[in-house]
């Protein structure tokens, strides 16, 4: 990719409105969005055009890829396990851009054991393992070990470190749905620039928007039932339930946020006011 298309992109989304520049259309990208627009304590908002996020890249078309080529991507970061690999197929790409894969571990296998149970398609073994309030408990569980867990701690820290990293920028960080891992990138981030937590929630929960969408696909074509669907729905959208659990254990691990950035992803004082002078408007 020549360099000016890198440049060109950083200034890609100037003229057009909020909705276009944070939600550009994709037509195999799931869940592709930016993190600009949303308000910090100090009265700035975030950026436009430079941090994105999304689902996997595999089924990106080749108007997908040309579309990251005119927002002047320079890296994409691949959150995904060989499991995930397996089962989505690799990220389609482009010549010139990064590709930065930054496994994050699932240590308890509950990510390949929920794909393995919606493909058998038992709705009696799906009932058992996942009936009265089961799949919600286990989705906030696995929510929270995000931000306590030290194993995941220190590979977010990576995964961080090249999502922060200006150098890199305009950039994707993604993993399978872009909802978990790459939502609680996205909250590490936005509480990095102090974006207020009411507004890190509401975007956390734009997830849903994509997997509102995927459901109704899965159930058009006859893969999923209503039943099944209802089941595993804790699986396929977020819910205000695990954003809240991951800011709770922020509070009670870490003792806040400014002490986790700092304990848990080595920000200082110069890193932290660098990387809002360049991502806050």
């Amino acid at each position: 990719m020549p360099d000016s298309a890198h440049t060109s992109g950083i200034s890609a989304t100037s003229g057009t409105s909020a909705s276009s520049a944070t939600f550009p259309a994709m037509d195999r990208i799931h869940n592709f969005r930016g993190i600009g627009g949303l308000p910090a304590a100090d009265g700035r908002t975030t950026t436009h055009g430079l941090l994105w996020r999304s689902g996997h890249l595999a089924r990106a078309t080749d108007a997908d890829l040309a579309r990251l080529v005119a927002l002047g991507i320079r890296t994409v970061v691949d959150l995904r396990t060989d499991h995930d690999l397996a089962a989505d197929g690799s990220d389609r790409m482009v010549e010139g851009i990064d590709h930065v894969p930054v496994a994050i571990p699932d240590d308890s296998g509950q990510g390949a054991d929920i794909r393995a149970l919606l493909s058998q398609g038992d709705a009696a073994a799906i009932r058992s393992a996942w009936a009265d309030g089961r799949a919600a408990a286990l989705a906030t569980g696995g929510a929270v070990a995000m931000v306590t867990d030290p194993a995941r701690v220190a590979v977010f820290r990576m995964v961080v470190d090249v999502v922060t990293d200006p150098e890199r920028w305009p950039l994707i960080w993604h993993c399978s749905a872009g909802k978990d891992r790459a939502g609680w990138v996205g909250t590490v981030v936005l509480l990095a620039l102090g974006v207020e937590r009411d507004a890190i929630a509401t975007h956390y929960l734009e997830s849903n928007v994509a997997a509102s969408s995927q459901s109704a696909a899965l159930l058009e074509s006859g893969w999923m039932t209503e039943e099944v669907l209802e089941l595993a729905r804790p699986f396929m959208e977020v819910a205000s339930g695990y954003v809240e659990a991951q800011f709770a254990a922020v509070d009670d691990h870490w003792g806040g946020a400014e002490a986790m950035l700092r304990s848990g992803f080595g920000f200082d004082d110069r890193r932290l006011a660098d990387l809002r002078d360049r991502l806050l408007d």
